[in-house]
């Protein structure tokens, strides 16, 4: 050992990975991730904690094996490395001796951090000041992270580490120059062997030939290298390094020892020379118990070699045993026996079973001292490594250790704490069960029921994938109970991808099975090849033999989706008429995600044509048929064998839309890089898309009266490129075909999901130059048809007044909305809307009709029969407004950017029209007593509709733009009153409904604050003990969502300066909105952030950045005020077309908002935030924005 590494010894951390079972706290291993430097800092503590624990660990070393390798409760990987007790008593005598080092090595420090004393106050006494400051001073900045000595420690180079790792020579000729030497001195070559040992270990310390010599003091030797071992400073050890010289060390090392022992066997030194193999197996299993991690791995590596090598020794041993049984037994029945022969091959065959019984000896114990109590070690890389050559041991001589005796630590090892070690265990229970898994029976009915477990329910998806494999073996050995079989393939359907994938070949294997059951049912192969002869690949439509490939598919996936469907608790679902003002999305069906990794394992679906053709056919005539003739027989009973159940049409169906959007579409979402090798080239996908669009108006003709199926159907057309009919003009008749069945569908249903799925495929439609007026001539027809029925009702009753219709009426009602909330997220649907009505009865535009009908929103009398379909009507008007005002705005917008000229008719038309919309919206939210949809719903509706147009303030007061300043009122601010009086009761109920629900603690309300009003929460929010875990979960999130939405529109609103800008109760709202802002989760201080300026103005000077790094760190640390005002003015001169809303230019100079823009008055809404600049920061170093952290500079400066 150098003296120059002294410095690194005497810091207390610094030491190799040892267990803390002998060693104190402060001189612990560290596990290289988590440093806990705030102990440095309380040296009087840490001391304290430091003696207090050594003891106590050392008090559990004295309970013996079990204390050691019982394992933590936890599995955290950190909290294992931090203990691991041992269970050799030769070790105990450690801690005193290493105690007094410790010690003294404390009284010698005051030298090295002497610097450290000038901040100090002079109080403290010295040798403590040196204490706490010896690791900060010297450990934090100069503790190397890896100091793995891997290369040859002598620097002589030579000796047997360095023939094995550094010499490049093989395994084998190491071990025979070993030999060799052994031969010529066998103390110093046996010294070499334990030597090669411990510099492995990473330990410089040497043994002599006289520690050789004296085997009775090998223990105390050992803790004498244990405590010179732990003064050093390195932190890993070359076994889990992940240094470039270590890349090969662990095969290096393992393949030495056992071309070692391979040499001794072939030159009978094993047999002759017992010592040899004694004094190794005592080295090694004194090491693999020390309290060292080092130490203990390292030798555990290598007596778990040295066993593998001497059970590789063993089969060698019974071959030869074996042939000579049969050399004599051959030779004793010959007539002219050769003496000779039988007398030499008895006695090889004696010397054999001499050996035999020898080396039987020499496995047991070494592993009873290696395997038996490393394999429940505290580190999972040894159990890991325990775990794998006991695998190897079964592969290698199974008769041995394919026994109860040893499989048992296999199935012990299943339920083991740490992920890489059940991940070994499962892959060597692969390796075994691939042989002879018939004969593992006792083994198999004890485990079987936790390697089901862990393929459907451990907590780690590669343990699960894995334990598919295995389980997938006992499926095919047919050592699987049916309930288990059916446990494992519903996992088809699971959330995570990669253990859907790696359940395909389990759930593949079961539909062949079915196929051949079926098949047998018919009358065999050979009948069925009778019937169908030669198929022609390209016919699709008629009678195919691989139907029956497909009926099994659709039976094996109906019986587990309904045993999913019965296994689910019913969700309950309230009137959620906020849901459907966005159309998300709808997520994939557990038939598509199924299907998605089945589709390139069964050909059925890789060739979805195929399943057109079945879904097609007409089973129905088919299946009543009936023929005297045997071959027609045949034929009819293989008809009726897969004429499918309605079920399973509808479950194929849903597997036919996943199975074209994989073939068709360029790349999924579920998987991009994975190789397509079954996806055609693009003439084939012109020609399929083809084939689809002349196939969808088929499918609808057949399914088309259920709406759940005929939804599933019009799903197939938004995976059709319409590129091919906008070129192929001739084309257009069938996609004009199409297009008629979509519009058949709209008017047929009035389902909601059949409607999203005509509705995408219009918009889809449109996207196409070509196609857009063709499109746009059947929407029309959709329009007519809607409209005449909303007029039909219009002339009978008045549809602004809630009440006046029955639920019947309502019900009709609410369809026709319905289809017009649809149809008005199409296309530009402002003319159609503003256009009179030709009869006397209802000749208003339909805009003004919808509008009125907002108005039924108003809740005078509470109705329980009636509310909730009155709810659903106001909605889906709210909505159709919505975007009729989105559409408006659009023109509006596109009319000032060219500069053309708008009527003042118009703009007061617009202007009476937005200001009723509103005035609706506000009665609707405000005569409600408590949060349910429709308010929300409502109130997030009047907060968009303000922001749509803030376009307009730049514009409004452009001088060169004089002309559109009577769009002015289009700006005009919600009533002030409204904040105190509505809104704020609103955002108070919906934020104590979810932090009733997340069981969050909010703020209390300051003194100039109203108080908590318990009327505002919804009544079922007392529900609680009724709901199961997941309903709980459910309604969290959802509470979350009500939240998180509502609070976002009214930011937006207020940064529009639409509401809480002006009148009395300014400010408020954003108040209320920051007041707790750090107790409601992420998602919502996230949302809130943007209410800051200082973010604001971050997002907005994005693009200035460079220029800012262009002045340097110097201009960069200036004091913030200033750059604040350079950006303002900067952003005066241009509009800021980065912002959200695009502000109004400067105000006009020496008003309160021209002051408060540049920072030269106080903003009464955050005057706890902005009076200095630190507290600013302080906040941002809380709570950073979304995204991405805030630097300290950017925001404040220096």
């Amino acid at each position: 050992m150098s003296q120059s590494r002294l410095p690194l010894m005497e810091t207390s951390d610094n030491n190799a990975t040892s267990s803390p079972a002998s060693v104190p706290d402060n001189s612990r291993r560290r596990s290289g991730r988590v440093v806990r430097a705030p102990q440095k800092f309380s040296p009087e503590q840490h001391a304290s904690q430091t003696d207090h624990t050594s003891k106590r660990k050392r008090g559990q070393d004295n309970d013996g094996e079990d204390g050691e390798n019982e394992s933590p409760n936890e599995g955290d990987e950190e909290e294992e490395e931090l203990s691991e007790p041992d269970d050799e008593d030769d070790v105990e005598e450690a801690p005193s001796s290493r105690t007094k080092k410790s010690k003294s090595k404390q009284r010698s420090r005051p030298k090295k951090p002497a610097i450290k004393r000038a901040k100090v106050n002079g109080s403290t006494p010295a040798d403590v000041i040196s204490v706490s400051n010896a690791p900060v001073a010297v450990k934090l900045p100069n503790r190397p992270k890896k100091t793995v000595r891997v290369a040859i420690a002598r620097p002589d180079g030579d000796g047997l580490y360095a023939d094995v790792f550094g010499s490049g020579d093989s395994s084998d000729d190491v071990a025979a120059q070993w030999f060799q030497r052994y031969q010529a001195d066998d103390a110093k070559a046996l010294t070499e062997v334990i030597n090669c040992v411990l510099l492995a270990a990473g330990c410089d310390q040497q043994l002599t030939e006289d520690d050789i010599r004296d085997p009775d003091n090998s223990a105390n030797k050992l803790s004498e290298l244990e405590d010179a071992y732990q003064q050093t400073s390195i932190s890993d050890y070359p076994l889990i390094s992940r240094a470039k010289s270590s890349k090969n060390f662990r095969e290096l090392l393992v393949g030495f020892f056992d071309s070692l022992i391979s040499v001794l066997h072939q030159t009978d030194v094993l047999y002759s020379d017992e010592e040899l193999l004694d004094n190794i197996q005592r080295w090694v299993g004194i090491m693999s118990s020390s309290s060292l991690r080092p130490f203990r791995h390292t030798a555990t590596t290598v007596g778990l070699a040295i066993l593998t090598a001497l059970i590789e020794v063993t089969k060698l041993l019974d071959e030869r045993i074996t042939k000579s049984n049969q050399a004599l037994q051959a030779e004793s029945n010959r007539r002219g026996k050769n003496k000779n022969l039988i007398e030499n091959t008895k006695k090889a065959l004696d010397a054999a079973n001499r050996n035999r019984e020898y080396i039987d000896g020499k496995v047991k114990d070494c592993f009873d001292i290696v395997f038996v109590h490393r394999y429940r070690d505290i580190d999972h890389k040894i159990r890991s490594e325990c775990v794998e050559a006991l695998g190897t041991w079964v592969c290698t001589l199974p008769t041995v250790y394919m026994s109860p005796e040893y499989l048992r630590y296999l199935g012990w090892l299943l339920s083991d704490i740490s992920v890489p070690t059940r991940l070994e265990v499962l892959r060597q229970l692969g390796r075994v069960l691939k042989r002879d898994a018939e004969k593992l029976a006792h083994f198999i009915d004890r485990f079987r029921a936790r390697l089901v477990e862990m393929a459907t329910r451990d907590s780690d998806v590669s343990v699960r994938v894995a334990a598919v494999g295995v389980v997938d073996i006992l499926r095919a050995s047919g050592m699987l109970e049916p309930e288990e079989v059916d446990s494992v393939s519903k996992l088809l359907f699971d959330s995570e991808a990669r253990v859907r994938k790696a359940v395909v070949g389990f759930f593949s294997a079961l539909v062949q099975e079915l196929v051949d059951n079926k098949i047998d049912e018919i009358g065999g192969s050979d009948a069925l090849e009778e019937v169908f002869g030669d198929e022609d690949e390209g016919e699709y439509d008629t009678f195919r033999k691989d139907w029956i490939n497909i009926k099994a598919l659709a039976e094996n996936l109906a019986v587990y989706d309904s045993q999913l469907n019965e296994e689910q608790d019913e969700i309950r679902h309230g009137l959620d008429v906020a849901a459907d003002v966005v159309n998300a999305n709808t997520p994939d069906s557990r038939i598509a995600l199924a299907t998605q990794v089945l589709f390139e394992k069964i050909p059925e679906i890789n060739n979805w044509q195929i399943l057109a053709g079945y879904l097609l056919f007409d089973h129905s005539t088919s299946a009543k048929s009936g023929s005297r003739s045997k071959t027609n027989s045949i034929e009819a009973t293989t008809k009726r064998a897969v004429a499918p159940e309605s079920r399973e049409e509808a479950i194929l169906l849903d597997v036919l839309a996943a199975a074209v959007k994989e073939s068709l579409m360029p790349s999924t979402e579920h998987d991009r890089h994975k190789k397509r090798t079954g996806r055609p080239d693009s003439d084939a996908q012109d020609d399929a898309g083809m084939k689809l669009a002349a196939l969808i108006p088929r499918l609808l003709n057949k399914f088309g009266s259920d709406p759940g199926m005929a939804a599933t159907v019009l799903r197939l057309e938004h995976f059709l490129d319409l590129d091919v009919f906008q070129q192929l003009r001739q084309n257009s008749a069938t996609y004009d075909k199409l297009l008629d069945e979509i519009i058949t569908q709209f008017n047929r249903h009035v389902d909601q999901g059949l409607l999203n799925e005509a509705t995408t495929a219009l918009i889809h439609a449109r996207q196409y130059e070509e196609l857009e007026e063709l499109t746009d001539n059947k929407i029309a027809v959709l329009w007519d048809n809607s409209l005449n029925s909303l007029r039909g009702v219009d002339k009978i009753c008045e549809l602004s007044a809630r009440g006046n219709l029955d639920r019947t009426a309502l019900s009709e009602l609410s369809q026709t909305l319905m289809k017009i909330s649809k149809l008005v997220s199409i296309s530009d649907c402002v003319d159609v809307l503003e256009t009179p009505g030709t009869s006397k009865d209802s000749d208003r535009p339909a805009i003004k009709i919808l509008t009125g009908i907002v108005h039924r929103g108003l809740l005078t009398e509470s109705n329980d029969e009636l509310d909730d379909p009155e709810d659903e009507i106001v909605a889906f008007a709210i909505k159709a407004c919505q975007l009729y005002f989105m559409w408006k705005v659009r023109r509006l917008r596109a009319i000032v950017e060219s500069n053309e000229d708008i009527s003042d008719d118009d703009v007061d038309q617009l202007v009476i029209l937005r200001k009723e919309y509103i005035t609706n919206l506000i009665q609707t939210f405000s005569s409600r007593g408590f949060n349910d949809d429709l308010r929300l719903f409502a109130v997030g509706t009047a907060c968009d509709l303000c922001g749509l147009f803030v376009f307009l303030q730049t514009v409004i007061q452009d001088p060169q733009s004089s002309k559109y300043r009577k769009l002015g009122p289009l700006l005009e601010e919600m009533p002030p009153a409204l904040i105190t009086q509505e809104i704020i009761p609103i955002f108070d109920a919906a934020e104590r409904a979810y932090a009733k629900r997340a069981h969050k603690q909010l703020n209390e309300p300051d003194d100039d604050e109203d108080p908590l009003d318990d009327d505002e929460l919804p009544p079922e929010d007392d529900d609680d003990e009724e709901l199961t875990d997941q309903e709980r979960i459910a309604a969290e999130l959802k509470a979350e969502k009500i939240l998180c939405e509502l609070a976002g529109k009214l930011v937006l609103a207020i940064l529009a300066k639409n509401i809480d800008h002006s009148g009395p109760d300014a400010g408020k709202l954003r108040k209320r909105l920051n007041r707790n802002k750090t107790r409601l989760g992420n998602n919502y201080r996230d949302v809130v952030a943007y209410l800051d300026e200082d973010h604001l103005r971050e997002l907005r000077g994005g693009k200035k950045k460079p220029n800012a790094k262009a002045k340097g760190k110097e201009a960069a640390k200036k004091p913030a005020l200033s750059a604040e005002l350079v950006i303002e003015d900067d952003d005066d001169e241009n509009p800021r077309l980065d912002d959200p809303f695009i502000e109004d230019v400067e105000p006009e100079e020496g008003t309160v908002e021209d002051l408060r823009r540049r920072e030269l008055l106080d903003d009464p809404i955050e005057d706890e935030d902005v009076d200095i600049d630190v507290d600013v920061d302080v906040d941002e170093e809380e709570i950073p924005p979304a995204g991405e952290p805030m630097e300290d500079d950017e925001v404040i400066g220096d």
